[in-house]
C-alpha cells in the first residue's frame, strides 16, 4: 500500500479497545478511528427500518451524532476493505502478557508473589499495586510495550501495511511526569468506559486532572459554539463564560489550532484573567475530524509549571477523549 501508518497510532487504538469500542486502520488516509458498539447498532438499525422525518423531529441528533453513526454505517458497508480491524483485546490478551512478565523475573520469590496477584477477581489491580510495592514497574511497563509493539508490527505485516515506527523501546525508566501521564491515560479510559455523552466525560476528565496534577489550580474546557468559545465543564474559581477566537491563550490556541505553553501568563498579551492567583497555563485545542470542538485548558500558580512533557501527556489525553466521545 502507498501510506505508510504510524506505529503509535496503531497502538494507540490498540489500547483503547474494550467490550463497546472497536478501532479501525482507514488504508486509504492511515487514520485510525474508534467507533462504538452503539453507534454500530444506530447504523443497522437505521439500514434496517430507515428513518422518517418524524423520527428525525422526535428524536433530533446532534450533527457529531450523524457524522459517528456514518462512520459506522461506512464500516458496516465496507465492500472493498477500506477499514481494517484493529487486533481485538482477545488478540492482545492483557492477562497472558501480565503472566508471561511475572515468569520472565529472575526474582524467583517475586515472581510467585506477582503470580499469586493475578489469580481471580481483581488481578489487574493487584498486579498494579504490587509491581509499585515491589519498585518493578518500569520493568513491567517496558515489557507490556515490547509485546504491544510486536502485536501492532505482526498485524501491519499480516495485512501488508507499512509503518513507522515513531515508538523508541524504553531503554531507560521513564521520567516521573511521563509515568503520571500513563496513570491518567489508564484512569481516563476506565471513566470513559461506554460513556460517550461528551459533557459527561469532559466533566470527570477535568475533575481527574485538577485532582491528580500537582500544582494547578484550574481544569476545563472551553467549547466552541457559534464562532466563540464557551466555558464549559471545570474544576477551580469561576471562570469567564465567553472568549473570542484570537483572545487569551485560549482564544490563540483555538484559532491557531496548536498547543500553546504560557510560562509566565502575565507577559502574554491580552491574557484573559480569571483567577489571580495564575501565573502559568497551558492549551491544548480538541479538533474533531478537522473541526474545532473547544481546549482543554489547565492553569498553575507555579510559573513554569509546564513543559514539553505535559504538552505530550495532555495531547495524549485530549486524543483519547477524543476517541471515547461522540463530538
Amino acid at each position: 500500500m502507498a501510506i505508510q501508518v504510524k506505529l503509535s497510532d496503531i497502538l494507540a487504538g490498540m489500547e483503547f479497545l474494550s467490550d463497546e469500542h472497536s478501532s479501525y486502520l482507514n488504508v486509504r488516509t492511515g487514520e485510525v478511528v474508534t467507533v462504538s458498539d452503539d453507534d454500530f447498532r444506530a447504523a443497522e438499525e437505521e439500514d434496517i427500518d430507515g428513518e422518517s422525518e418524524e423520527d428525525r423531529a422526535a428524536f433530533p441528533r446532534g450533527d457529531w451524532e450523524d457524522e459517528e453513526i456514518d462512520l459506522a454505517r461506512q464500516i458496516l458497508q465496507d465492500d472493498q476493505q477500506v477499514f481494517l480491524a484493529l487486533p481485538t483485546k482477545f488478540d492482545i490478551d492483557a492477562y497472558r502478557i501480565m503472566a508471561a512478565f511475572c515468569l520472565s523475573l529472575d526474582d524467583q520469590e517475586l515472581s510467585e508473589r506477582l503470580q499469586r496477584a493475578i489469580q481471580g477477581k481483581g488481578a489487574f489491580r493487584r498486579f498494579k499495586e504490587a509491581i509499585h510495592d515491589a519498585a518493578v514497574a518500569e520493568d513491567w511497563y517496558r515489557y507490556r510495550d515490547k509485546a504491544l509493539k510486536g502485536i501492532a508490527v505482526e498485524w501491519c505485516a499480516g495485512h501488508g501495511i507499512a509503518y513507522v515506527d515513531d515508538t523508541p523501546d524504553r531503554a531507560e525508566p521513564a521520567p516521573r511526569k511521563q509515568r503520571l501521564y500513563e496513570d491518567l491515560l489508564v484512569q481516563l479510559r476506565a471513566l470513559l468506559g461506554g460513556e460517550r455523552d461528551p459533557i459527561a466525560n469532559a466533566a470527570n476528565l477535568a475533575a481527574l486532572l485538577y485532582r491528580q496534577l500537582p500544582d494547578v489550580n484550574w481544569a476545563g474546557f472551553y467549547l466552541f459554539k457559534e464562532g466563540e468559545l464557551v466555558v464549559g465543564p471545570f474544576q477551580g474559581k469561576p471562570a469567564c463564560t465567553r472568549i473570542a477566537l484570537g483572545k487569551g491563550v485560549c482564544g490563540t490556541a483555538a484559532q491557531g489550532l496548536e498547543t500553546i505553553i504560557v510560562p509566565d501568563v502575565h507577559q502574554f498579551p491580552g491574557h484573559v484573567a480569571c483567577d489571580e492567583a495564575s501565573n502559568a497555563e497551558i492549551v491544548v485545542p480538541i479538533v474533531h475530524q478537522g473541526r474545532l470542538v473547544g481546549v482543554l485548558d489547565l492553569d498553575s500558580p507555579v510559573p513554569g509549571r509546564f513543559d514539553e512533557e505535559d504538552r505530550a501527556g495532555l495531547e495524549a489525553i485530549v486524543r483519547a477523549f477524543i476517541e471515547g466521545t461522540a463530538l
